[in-house]
């Protein structure tokens, strides 16, 4: 029987282990991109990843990788710099940045739009494209890439610009 993959998700110094099916819960995403895809860490066999986000919100994106329903949040044991409605907002902002589109779906269901000049937050985010800008530095010799993905295109692979920034 062969061993399954491990991955290894470095959150500002807390570490996660990942298996491979647990990368693949939801994909494509940003692990299957950098860990199977055409980033050259995919293709060095690099099994380690270092981000610099709320380790906080990352345990959730553990739970749901891992299988587990992670909505409703639970209401206790909320970090002081984060109230309930900021806490649900920045986690849909991580599973938009982590390309996690069913995660971020559940999410949107439950975030309340505010009125921001007559129109909802829904209406003025129908106008404008999600973007994440990823902005990858290789562990390497090589130049910085940047990586945009819009996750309100079905289905759509990411746009990797090698060069300067």
């Amino acid at each position: 029987m062969e061993t399954p993959k491990e991955y290894t998700i470095i959150v500002r110094n807390i570490s996660f282990v990942f298996f491979d099916d647990q990368i693949h819960r939801d994909y494509p995403n940003y692990f299957t991109n950098y860990f199977e895809g055409s980033f050259k860490e995919s293709q060095d066999g690099v099994r380690v990843m270092r981000l610099n986000r709320d380790p906080y919100l990352f345990t959730f994106i553990h739970l749901y990788l891992s299988g587990y329903d992670v909505l409703p949040l639970p209401k206790g044991n909320i970090p002081h710099y984060l109230s309930e409605e900021s806490r649900l907002k920045n986690l849909l902002l991580d599973a938009h940045f982590y390309g996690l589109d069913t995660l971020a779906k559940e999410l949107e269901a439950l975030v309340r739009p505010t009125k921001c000049g007559g129109k909802s937050e829904e209406a003025q985010a129908a106008k404008e494209t999600w973007k994440v800008l990823f902005v990858l530095i290789s562990t390497l010799d090589t130049a910085p890439m940047m990586l945009i993905y819009d996750p309100t295109i079905a289905n759509s692979a990411p746009e990797i610009t090698p060069g300067p920034i």
